[in-house]
């Protein structure tokens, strides 16, 4: 799919519009890979698709933290959508950092969602993810990297990165 296709087209105009009317709540986005985008106040705050690694996933993998660390700190904020203020209290990790991984996490899962031809999506208002408020992209910027990306992968998709067995997402 290249930047500006109708299906492409359609995706970006759904999140323009939730963005341009504040809206809070997921973006739940079929097809495969399938995925969510979360969003408070019109701007994306997290991303998630099975086709690419979520920040519990990065943490580890990347030795940041350690398996132990990521599932204690999941444990105790998921409840109240807060594990990032957990990672943040705890000096896990430091608020740019954090910010910096989350918005490459939003980027490479809207990435993946924004191929998808014609997916169905079903916004729920008031849905949360377990991260809770981060970081937030706005939804601007985010097509211009989605596009950049789109004209810069060879073949019809990159390749996929493998996930690392975590017991939380």
């Amino acid at each position: 799919m290249i930047p500006g296709s109708p299906a492409t087209a359609s995706m970006r105009r759904l999140l323009t519009d939730l963005g341009e009317s504040g809206r809070t709540g997921a973006l739940h986005v079929g097809g495969t890979p399938g995925g969510v985008l979360y969003l408070t106040a019109g701007r994306i705050t997290y991303a998630e698709t099975p086709a690419r690694p979520g920040i519990g996933e990065r943490l580890v993998s990347s030795g940041r933290l350690s398996p132990h660390t990521w599932r204690a700190a999941y444990a105790e904020g998921r409840g109240s959508h807060r594990v990032g203020r957990v990672l943040l209290r705890d000096g896990r990790l430091g608020q740019n950092e954090l910010t910096l991984r989350v918005v490459a996490v939003i980027a490479d899962a809207a990435h993946e969602l924004l191929q998808q031809d014609d997916a169905p999506a079903r916004f729920v208002p008031g849905e949360r993810h377990w991260l809770g408020e981060v970081a937030g992209v706005d939804l601007g910027a985010l097509g211009h990297r989605t596009a950049v990306r789109l004209r810069a992968a060879p073949g019809p998709r990159r390749p996929r990165s493998r996930p690392v067995a975590l017991t939380g997402p």
